[in-house]
């Protein structure tokens, strides 16, 4: 008696072990690829939350503000510094007058925003609707202003 596999027994685990191992790469393959999209969103998610926190900032204490063309906004703040804000080459851009009117982005390498919008609402009182598209998304946020 001859011990060992038969040749019909060895392509039978050569096809077993390539449906497991093929099994195996199209489930890691998925899960790195949600993972990917996952981070993608949850970054998307965190720029988004960032620019509104920072148009919230830039609205409190506004005495003044101007909407020049509906993809800027100036504001003149009670103690006198003017904030504008703007889009410019798929970044969201804020300049103040109390750091010499530099223009910082306030968006990351991460995201590209396609569009801002800024919008007066009601009249008294005033409000202003900022809308951003960052990767697809859009967020608004609507303040209104007190005196």
């Amino acid at each position: 008696m001859t011990k060992g596999f038969t040749l019909i027994e060895v392509i039978i685990y050569i096809a077993l072990f390539s449906l497991l191992m093929g099994t195996a790469f199209v489930t890691a393959y998925g899960l790195i690829e949600g993972t990917n999209k996952l981070n993608a969103k949850t970054t998307v998610q965190e720029e988004g939350s960032f620019v509104m926190r920072k148009f919230n900032w830039a609205l409190t204490s506004v005495s003044i503000f101007s909407i020049p063309n509906p993809n800027e906004l100036t504001l003149t703040k009670y103690d006198g510094n003017v904030v504008n804000i703007s889009l410019s080459a798929n970044k969201i851009i804020i300049k103040e007058s109390t750091n010499g009117n530099t223009p910082l982005p306030i968006t990351t390498d991460n995201v590209q925003v396609t569009n801002l919008q800024f919008q007066q609402v009601g009249s008294n009182p005033f409000g202003i609707r900022a809308t951003a598209t960052i990767n697809g998304t859009d967020f608004i946020i609507t303040k209104y202003l007190r005196k």
